[in-house]
């Protein structure tokens, strides 16, 4: 087992800053893990964890300042993870200060490797890809990024799509900024449907707007 001495009590369900009720989480899956450490959850970095996943080592969170609380566990078999707690979401996770570029245009349908352009403009200027969401026609593209890139990813992509936007293929990049992603993350909510419904209702009910969805093809996550 590999222990890592940190200054909390464990992995969390929600931020305990914006979440009165959060609980520390006692058993979780190195997938759920990862996946809450990936949106904002900073206990432990993703790839620590893959050295221990290879070898199927369980990896046990403790308290530096509090080595009587009992800490989570990470482990490998998800079932033993989800039944500690009977909980089919794992945990609550955000991450705050994000752009959306939003990349349209009639002229993107049936084309291939404009997909591929926009990734390549945004990591030829070293920006991290949050999120990504594609309509199902191909007439759209949406990646989230860190807030301060937003006008170095502009530049980027309009170089990159300089000669589409001339022929009007493409329209203007679109770029919001001022938003968050909130990520649902658990095994479990592949086998449980509705999960996503209650949680869209939430956010509708008290004003919040959606603008890009996205999620894992294993449905652990929701974002």
């Amino acid at each position: 087992m590999l222990e890592i001495w940190t200054d909390v009590s464990g992995m969390m369900t929600a931020d305990p800053r914006l979440a009165a009720n959060a609980k520390v989480i006692e058993k979780i899956s190195y997938g759920e893990a990862m996946e809450l450490s990936h949106f904002g959850a900073k206990v432990i970095y993703p790839p620590t964890l893959q050295p221990v996943m290879t070898r199927n080592i369980p990896v046990w969170i403790k308290n530096t300042f509090a080595p009587e609380d009992a800490g989570t566990l990470v482990l490998n078999n998800e079932r033993s993870a989800a039944q500690s707690d009977g909980n089919i979401i794992r945990g609550i996770s955000s991450i705050n200060n994000l752009a959306l570029l939003s990349l349209e245009g009639s002229g993107m349908v049936g084309i291939p490797g404009f997909s591929k352009r926009l990734f390549e403009a945004l990591s030829n200027e070293q920006i991290n890809v949050i999120l990504i969401t594609q309509s199902s026609s191909e007439h759209s593209i949406c990646v989230a990024i860190d807030a301060s890139r937003a006008e170095a990813a502009k530049q980027a992509i309009d170089d990159a799509f300089a000669n589409e936007l001339a022929l009007q293929k493409v329209e203007p990049l679109k770029v919001e900024t001022d938003l968050s992603i909130v990520a649902l993350v658990g095994e479990q909510m592949r086998s449980h449907p509705g999960v996503s419904g209650k949680m869209f209702g939430a956010l509708g009910r008290n004003g919040v707007n959606i603008r890009a969805i996205a999620q894992g093809s294993s449905e652990k996550i929701s974002a």
